[in-house]
């Protein structure tokens, strides 16, 4: 009888201690004071913000060196390392990249999930079309932000929620406000009488014939700088071909680090205006250049540059004067010897 009390008591006290142990972590839930709801529709919570970041995903890598967060970031994804798109221009702003100090996890949902828990992040950023990897990062108990920055109001998120969960909201506010109140003034400065530039867009390593319709992020780049998309797809990359191209001829041809020859090479183009016209112009480096960053502004930039010239203005130095507000001067400086 003694024995079975004991056991009672000792069952009682197991299950108080279990309840106490999870109403605190349900008060500590609530106290949660920083909270964003990520790509994928869940919330996701921080006490206070993110010391230990690993971050497997370009434009939010991007965001954290953009609002000074960098020192957080404690493990990358292997492009960082192995492409020469990349490498030399984060490693340009962070020595421990340049020097491969900063531990890589993997790409994709190929990430190291092992190697990941054992870092002991305090956040883990990916893409959320790798759904098999945040689950099972979900499941592990870790913080999991899953974002995607694919069209104009997913940048902006992505920017802002970076800095709410590394408390530099502050940040994020005057570079968002300063990319808007640019756009809209490049807009502005646009001849609304002016019969605009039709432009056609041209992917990186020579796919001639991938373009952008118009559900991407570089065709809202075509309407910041007060161009128009020649392409009237409602798809991202759509394929086309010479014959369609041919009847477009576009004014203007905007490349991604590729060279003009491959258009210039093709004799059956030579009626197209752009080509007849020279009008091709090249976006190079791409790091400068990714729409799916607050780099965005600068993509325009050039653009509107180029359909609609001002003598007084050198696209250079515009070009640092963004990247100078988006990153700070000292990292621009670091930038431009690349450039």
């Amino acid at each position: 009888m003694i024995t079975r009390i004991k056991i009672t008591l000792m069952l009682l006290v197991a299950f108080v201690a279990i309840s106490c142990t999870n109403l605190a972590t349900q008060q500590a839930d609530n106290s949660e004071m920083l909270s964003v709801e990520d790509a994928s529709g869940v919330h996701v919570a921080l006490s206070k913000p993110a010391e230990r970041i690993i971050c497997l995903y370009e434009p939010a890598l991007d965001a954290l060196y953009m609002l000074q967060a960098e020192k957080k970031i404690v493990g990358i994804f292997n492009d960082v390392y192995g492409s020469e798109e990349l490498f030399p221009y984060f490693g340009s702003m962070d020595e421990r990249i340049r020097n491969k100090e900063l531990p890589s996890f993997g790409m994709g949902n190929m990430a190291n999930l092992e190697q990941i828990i054992q870092a002991k992040p305090d956040l883990v950023v990916l893409y959320a079309a790798h759904e098999d990897l945040v689950h099972a990062l979900r499941q592990a108990g870790l913080r999991v932000y899953a974002v995607k920055a694919e069209l104009y109001d997913d940048v902006f998120k992505t920017v802002e929620d970076m800095a709410i969960l590394t408390g530099t909201a502050d940040s994020a506010k005057e570079l968002v406000s300063y990319v808007k109140k640019e756009i809209t003034a490049m807009q502005a400065r646009v001849d609304p009488k002016q019969t605009k530039r039709r432009v056609y867009f041209a992917w990186a390593y020579g796919r001639v014939f991938a373009t952008t319709g118009t559900n991407s992020m570089m065709h809202s780049c075509l309407e910041m700088a007060g161009v128009e998309n020649v392409c009237p797809f409602e798809v991202d990359q759509p394929n086309i071909s010479a014959e369609t191209l041919i009847h477009w001829s576009p004014d203007m041809i905007v490349m991604w680090n590729d060279s003009p020859d491959v258009f210039y090479d093709k004799k059956e183009f030579t009626g197209i205006h752009a080509i007849r016209d020279k009008q091709i112009f090249n976006l190079r480096p791409m790091f400068l250049y990714n729409p799916h960053t607050l780099k965005v502004l600068a993509t325009a930039a050039v653009i509107n540059q180029w359909a609609y010239p001002d003598a007084q203005v050198d696209t250079r130095q515009l070009v640092t004067n963004i990247l100078q507000t988006l990153y700070g001067k000292d990292k621009a400086d670091r930038l431009a010897a690349y450039w």
